[in-house]
C-alpha cells in the first residue's frame, strides 16, 4: 500500500467506526462529534504508509486507526477504554509476528516483545507514583513499547524522552495561561502516542 492508499483506508476505517468510538465514551464532549479521529488516522495511516513492507503497512495502519481513537476519547474523558485497549494489546504482537514471519525478522519481534513487557513494567512503577498516569496508559505501554522496539531500542527510548517531554511543556505552558490548575489532570496517552511517532522516525536521525 503507497502513502495515499494507507492514508485513504485509515481514514475510511476511523469514519466507520465511528459509533463504536462513541459507543466506547461515557461523554457527549464535543471532540468526539467533530471528526476529529478521522483526520488524526488519515494522518497516521499516511505515515504507515512509509513502512518498507505490505506486513509493515498494514500493521501500522491498523494501529493508526485504533491510535487515532484512543487520542480523541482521552482527550474527551481522560481515559483510554479497555474495549479498544485490550484488542490492540492482542493485535499488535499477533501483526508483528505475522511481519517477522513474512521478512524473517524473527530478531524483531523479540526485541518487540521484550521492549514492550519493559516499557509496561516501567509505566506501572510510574502509574504509583505519578498522578497524571492511569492503568490505560500502563496498558498502552506495552503497544508503544512493541511497535517502537520493532524498530530499536532506540526508538523506545527517545519515543518516551519525547511523550514526557512535549506532555511537560503543554502542562506548563497551561498552567503559565491558566487553563489548568495544579491539582487538575491532563490525558498522557496521545503525547505517549506522539512520543512513539517521533521515536520511530526520528532515532535513526538523532541517535543512529
Amino acid at each position: 500500500m503507497s502513502v495515499a492508499r494507507c492514508a485513504a483506508v485509515a481514514a475510511l476505517a476511523a469514519f466507520l467506526l465511528t459509533p463504536f468510538m462513541r459507543s466506547c465514551a461515557i461523554s457527549d464532549a464535543k471532540i468526539l462529534g467533530q471528526w476529529v479521529h478521522v483526520v488524526v488516522a488519515g494522518v497516521f495511516g499516511a505515515l504507515a504508509g512509509l513502512a518498507p513492507s505490505w506486513p509493515e503497512q498494514l500493521t501500522f495502519t491498523v494501529l493508526a486507526v485504533a491510535a487515532a481513537l484512543l487520542t480523541v476519547i482521552d482527550f474527551a474523558e481522560e481515559r483510554l477504554p479497555d474495549r479498544i485497549v485490550y484488542p490492540l494489546m492482542i493485535a499488535t504482537p499477533l501483526l508483528l509476528t505475522l511481519a517477522a514471519a513474512v521478512q524473517g525478522q524473527w530478531g524483531s519481534l523479540l526485541r518487540a516483545v521484550i521492549t514492550g513487557v519493559g516499557l509496561t513494567i516501567v509505566y506501572f512503577v510510574m502509574f504509583c507514583f505519578a498522578r497524571d498516569l492511569g492503568f490505560g496508559d500502563v496498558k498502552l505501554a506495552f503497544v508503544i513499547g512493541a511497535v517502537g522496539g520493532w524498530f530499536s531500542i532506540s526508538a523506545v527510548l527517545l519515543g518516551f524522552a519525547i511523550g514526557w517531554g512535549s506532555f511537560a511543556v503543554v502542562a506548563i505552558i497551561m498552567l503559565l495561561t491558566g487553563r489548568r490548575k495544579r491539582k487538575t489532570s491532563l490525558p498522557f496517552g496521545p503525547f505517549m502516542i506522539l512520543g512513539a511517532v517521533l521515536g520511530i522516525f526520528g532515532a535513526p536521525l538523532i541517535l543512529g
